[in-house]
């Protein structure tokens, strides 16, 4: 019968795939093969003499082998040296001609390959659709990541409402900090969420502390003084150090007074996120809930286009998948995909214009059959006094 391959060559510190299937981080590349024989898939790894003892008690790999034997065939192969040609000589000798890589693989290795005479394919898919269902050790390492998220979040809370609000609407550290009375910035409040995290074993990365007119661009991590009676946007994702799972929420805040029209802003973003969360089950189409909660907007007088040449209104999607990578699937958006159980997805409407700043809302769910399981689980205030 004929043998086919899936091939990857990449480290597994930042590419997800990777890790799940190896179950162990390494900085540099190696190779991993996926023999397929009668629906079967036997996982092969080829190790660095560095990384393959520490493989074979960690990998989640059927079979661990050292790289250099592989390397040392090749050469006498007369083939350059280099990754895709160790893991050439390995399938050679395993009689594999054809692989199936990652739509991401790399293209000069791609060409190697395919010079050596093997019939190279890209995936349209991920190599690892079964990613997008958690299982329950899976969730529960999640679960860790929200909980880490939510701390930091609460931390985030507790230092601006110990601050105070001086005459020219600046945030001031509060009086037993060692900064008293000197103006809070974006950073500041990045960095009393970030060392929490730190400290308990989560890796921040990039997070979002944007006021004012800042906070009206979806993705401006925010930086310089924070004004009071303006809109704080914090959205915090953590990847736990241990696992590589990821935790994701957002919250906005107002420290003081938010005007009229920041306050129905935000009771329409808090009700569309209400709208999405309460639609999420098994066989929902995400489609469906991302034009329920626009369409709520749109009701409510918050129109999307452009507006005095900016982006205005809900113009991102309505969530997205989270496990290995903070991204994943399912899209939770116009595009539509049908949910199933055990995904893990975000719910985070918002609402963001130029003259009045962002309002976003972020919780993290657990897909079940009849609904979800809140994993954020944290109340929703918008005035922290």
């Amino acid at each position: 019968m004929k043998k086919t391959a899936k091939l990857l060559i990449s480290g597994s510190e930042h590419f997800a795939d990777m890790l799940y299937v190896s179950g162990m981080f390494v900085p540099d590349a190696f190779v991993v093969i996926g023999i397929v024989e009668d629906k079967k898939t036997t996982w092969h790894g080829l190790f660095s003499p560095l990384e393959v003892d520490r493989a074979k008690s960690q990998t989640k790999l059927d079979e661990v082998h050292l790289d250099s034997l592989w390397h040392e065939q090749a050469k006498a192969l007369g083939w350059k040296p280099s990754l895709a040609a160790a893991a050439a000589a390995f399938m050679q000798n395993q009689g594999i001609n054809e692989v199936l890589v990652p739509a991401d693989f790399g293209l000069l290795a791609a060409e190697e390959l395919r010079e050596l005479g093997f019939k190279v394919t890209p995936s349209p898919a991920s190599l690892f659709p079964e990613r997008a269902i958690k299982s329950e050790a899976e969730i529960a390492q999640l679960t860790l990541a929200e909980r880490l998220t939510k701390e930091s979040m609460h931390a985030a809370e507790n230092f601006l409402a110990a601050c105070s609000i001086d005459n020219k609407q600046h945030i001031l550290f509060p009086n037993n900090h060692e900064q008293a009375g000197e103006i809070v910035t974006s950073e500041a409040v990045r960095a009393v969420i970030e060392t929490y995290l730190i400290s308990k074993g989560a890796v921040p990365s990039h997070t979002i502390v944007a006021c004012g007119n800042q906070s009206a661009d979806p993705h401006d991590m925010g930086s310089g003084p924070l004004q009071a009676n303006e809109p704080i946007i914090i959205d915090i994702f953590p990847r736990l150090v241990s696992s590589g799972y990821w935790g994701d929420m957002t919250r906005t805040y107002v420290k003081g007074k938010a005007s009229a029209d920041l306050r129905k802003m935000y009771q329409t973003v808090y009700e569309g996120q209400d709208i999405g969360l309460n639609m999420v089950c098994a066989g929902a189409d995400t489609a469906t809930i991302h034009n329920n909660i626009t369409k709520h907007f749109d009701n409510q007088g918050f129109k999307t286009g452009m507006v005095n040449g900016k982006q205005g209104g809900f113009f991102h999607g309505t969530g997205h998948g989270v496990g290995l990578d903070i991204h994943e699937a399912p899209r939770v958006s116009k595009n539509g995909a049908i949910l199933e159980e055990r995904q893990v997805i975000t719910i985070e409407p918002g609402l963001y214009y130029a003259d009045i700043g962002g309002v976003r809302l972020e919780d993290l769910v657990v897909v079940r059959a009849s609904g979800c399981d809140n994993l954020t689980q944290f109340h929703r205030h918008l005035e922290i006094e």
